[in-house]
């Protein structure tokens, strides 16, 4: 996924086997499947156009006492307009701004606790029209986007694609992204349809919507590729090989074979206040940052639960720091088969809620019902303007709507959907 920019690529259509049918309709039954229907609503507060912040609360299973700090965006702070344009939603954006106020005061240093403090001075009526940009606010924050996702994507190493300069100014590539990889390695894969689809939004943009426009300090917005610094050529070309479907996986892609670079790398992520996971590959972001680089990945786990640093996602990157990634059929079957033998749980950080972003008309929702009934989740369908924020143990939708995708059903007493229930379940002998 990247963003409202994906291109469909090898649909695959799973069937569970009869065996689990059981666990389906146990989860049915349990109310495990969320829609618009029956989830309880809190009014968006401030008038339209203000920038509330809540809407239909989303019960995710996490054990409170928690302090998580976590936002799960399907499109960014915005939506997409005409022209590649990003059309920011204030309730996103004031959603945002308040999980940053409640980072620890040293994340500021000494002054901290005085620019929390003026910054909550600033009422919605007045930042609206500034799309909310408050360099006092933003500009000592340190920011580290994890591009891993990005990777794969043809438009990302390509001058020649059309979306390599998108003209909007708010797409990314790997010269913008400072990628240290030499593009001689990509080379041979591109032009030939083996590379991902569509494009990668840069957060950096000084844009509405994005960390520059809303004053962040751009020497303090870094782009990270964990693979681009840390895996060898052998397995950069490996990866380009396996896109092509020529199965010459490198045979030790262990993290024991990474360059030595995890020092520098290590320190980067663990002096972030915010980390945001891109649009993209969730398989191959999944392979990073759970088989490729866990333990440099584990103190930011830590970090966040702790409340210390915010993670942001965006489509794909929504999508792994949620419960489980597996509802998407864009990625390459053969990317979460080789590299993650079939494994799709995600970071967990918003508990027992998995993500599928994009979210269209009904167009997921009886594989995403069925899906979260199997695996015993609760499947968030969030439609582009819209995210999943979770502070502490309280989660909601945010954003334009606030509130997940409809169901054609209306909750777990619907008598079509009990009767859905009972086709999975065994006749007794």
């Amino acid at each position: 996924f990247c963003s409202s920019h994906c291109e469909t690529k090898r649909p695959v259509v799973v069937c569970a086997a009869s065996t689990t049918m059981h666990a389906l309709a146990r989860a049915i039954s349990a109310g495990l499947l969320l829609g618009a229907a029956g989830a309880p609503e809190r009014s968006l507060r401030g008038a339209a156009g203000e920038g509330g912040v809540s809407g239909a609360a989303i019960d995710c299973k996490i054990a409170a006492p928690d302090k998580r700090l976590v936002m799960l965006t399907s499109s960014g702070l915005g939506t997409w307009g005409p022209n590649d344009t990003l059309v920011p939603n204030h309730n996103l954006t004031a959603a945002f701004r308040d999980l940053v106020l409640r980072l620890p005061d040293e994340a500021w240093g000494a002054a901290g606790a005085g620019k929390k403090q003026l910054a909550r001075t600033n009422d919605f009526v007045s930042l609206a029209p500034k799309d909310f940009r408050e360099p006092d606010l933003y500009g000592e924050l340190e920011v580290v986007i994890i591009e891993d996702t990005c990777f794969l994507k043809e438009s990302f190493w390509n001058e020649d694609d059309a979306h390599f300069d998108v003209a909007s100014g708010v797409g990314l590539n790997y010269k913008l992204a400072n990628m240290t990889t030499d593009v001689t390695v990509v080379r041979p894969f591109l032009g030939k349809g083996y590379l991902d689809g569509g494009w990668c939004v840069n957060w950096a943009a000084d844009r509405p919507g994005f960390l520059g426009g809303l004053g962040f300090n751009p020497e303090k917005v870094r782009h990270l590729s964990l693979w681009d610094v840390l895996a060898p050529k052998d397995f950069k070309t490996s990866i380009f090989e396996l896109e092509a479907e020529n199965h010459k996986v490198a045979s030790q892609n262990k993290a024991s074979s990474r360059n030595v670079l995890s020092d520098a790398t290590s320190q980067l992520l663990t002096s972030a206040d915010i980390i945001i996971v891109n649009g993209g590959n969730p398989d191959f972001g999944s392979f990073i940052l759970k088989r490729f680089a866990p333990d440099l990945m584990a103190p930011v786990l830590r970090r966040v639960a702790e409340g210390s640093v915010i993670y942001v996602g965006q489509s794909a990157g929504s999508m792994l720091g949620s419960a489980d990634s597996g509802l998407t059929f864009e990625s390459d079957p053969l990317m979460l088969g080789v590299l993650m033998k079939g494994e799709t749980r995600g970071l967990g950080l918003t508990g027992m809620c998995a993500i599928r972003p994009h979210d269209k008309g009904d167009t997921w929702d009886l594989a995403s019902a069925v899906y979260g009934a199997l695996k015993g989740l609760s499947v968030v369908r969030v439609s582009d303007g819209n995210a999943l924020r979770c502070i502490g143990a309280e989660c909601s939708i945010v954003g334009v709507t606030g509130l997940p995708g409809a169901s054609v059903f209306s909750g777990p007493e619907d008598p079509h959907l009990q009767r859905l229930s009972r086709a999975f379940v065994p006749p007794p002998i």
